[in-house]
């Protein structure tokens, strides 16, 4: 269940860069092939909800994604290995394992699909394995530099990497991405971008309970990024290179001190009884910020969009557990653009569902419950 009423929607007004922009809100998104239009509500596959069956037993799951055929793919940051399971959902095999050598990691911070093969960053040992389809493993080292966190992003882009990390903590972030050959080579900083916003106040500090956050994301072609305080995703394809941006009217906003006030609240009903006027006291010392947020997350779609999440301070705010790189249930609304610039309307998630990946057929999705155990699933979609 949802904390409170969805509180901002993003609109529908896109333009890439070179169209002509224009406001249409009013009128309904006309249907433009290929758009999802609805996600079925059974799951076609889920793992993770076998009791006994220690294949199935997760730990901090990190975006699974499904291969082109069918296998569902799912890395398992605690365990230091990831699992793959057939299309029926039962265990195919692991890969990785805690260490050094050859396929193991000491710190699985991301996977990615690249056609058949796998692959996989270690942001300790800084370096991409890649688990190839007849059974190889090839590791790649990543060259050393003036980059020495890389724990935040990380993905193709063309024959090589992207990988980003905080490059100054202060009172908003910084974070650099940078762009990789396919040999390890650093080939420059692609973009740069802001993190979380922090205070200090008196002995309290740490993120604003409103702060804003930056969203990258790379599909193999593009680097697509923006920061959440802009109606704005640009994306990149190589160094000082610029390949178009895709704007939108943000609508429904709430105001900013009644935003503020209501995740106030909710923060300290939460709290334990004890450590309640405590915590109203630390989010109160806490500036109020000029603006919010106006999405909070967004996805590439293979078939030529993109899922954008509107911004909820009920769900997202700092102060309620929100995290650096999202991670919160997507559940609700999300609105869709196709890449051309067309509104495509919008496409409802099913509650409790954190998204991770969207194929021409199917997305695949983590949840947790009260508990925290985490499972994967499957849902298909339909398209116009």
């Amino acid at each position: 269940m949802k904390r409170g009423a969805r509180l901002c929607a993003a609109g529908a007004v896109v333009a890439l860069a070179g169209c002509d922009p224009r406001s249409d809100t009013g009128s309904a998104a006309p249907a433009v092939s290929g758009a999802p239009v609805e996600i079925e509500a059974v799951r076609a596959m889920s793992v993770g909800v076998i009791g006994g069956d220690s294949h199935q037993e997760f730990d901090g799951v990190v975006k699974p994604f499904l291969l082109p055929d069918g296998r569902l793919v799912v890395p398992n940051s605690g365990g230091y290995d990831i699992r793959v399971f057939n299309d029926d959902g039962e265990f195919l095999e692991g890969l990785g394992g805690r260490g050094e050598g050859p396929g193991e990691f000491m710190y699985l911070a991301a996977a990615w699909p690249r056609g058949d093969t796998i692959e996989a960053f270690d942001g300790e040992l800084r370096r991409v394995t890649r688990f190839l389809p007849d059974g190889s493993t090839e590791v790649v080292p990543i060259a050393s530099g003036e980059y020495p966190d890389l724990g935040l992003g990380a993905g193709p882009l063309g024959q090589g990497w992207v990988l980003g990390g905080v490059v100054f903590a202060g009172q908003r972030d910084r974070i650099a991405v940078h762009h990789f050959d396919r040999g390890g080579g650093h080939l420059g900083e692609l973009v740069s971008v802001g993190g979380i916003v922090r205070y200090s106040a008196g002995n309290f500090g740490g993120p604003e309970p409103l702060s804003p956050r930056s969203v990258v994301v790379a599909d193999g072609t593009y680097l697509y990024y923006g920061d959440t305080l802009e109606p704005v995703i640009r994306r990149a394809s190589a160094p000082g290179m610029a390949d178009g941006e895709i704007a939108w009217e943000p609508t429904e906003s709430m105001a900013v001190r009644d935003a503020l006030d209501r995740v106030i609240d909710q923060a300290a009903s939460e709290a334990p009884p004890d450590e309640a006027s405590a915590t109203r006291a630390r989010h109160e010392a806490a500036p109020v910020p000029d603006e919010l947020s106006v999405f909070w997350d967004f996805l590439v779609d293979p078939e030529g969009f993109l899922w954008i999440q509107p911004y909820e301070p009920l769900e997202h705010a700092f102060a309620l557990g929100g995290r650096y790189v999202g991670g919160a249930d997507n559940g609700g609304a999300w609105s869709v653009i196709a890449l051309d610039g067309r509104r495509a309307g919008s496409i409802e998630v099913p509650g409790g569902l954190e998204l991770t990946q969207i194929t021409p057929t199917a997305i695949v999705g983590i949840r947790r419950d009260e508990l925290g155990v985490e499972s994967v699933h499957v849902h298909r979609i339909r398209r116009q």
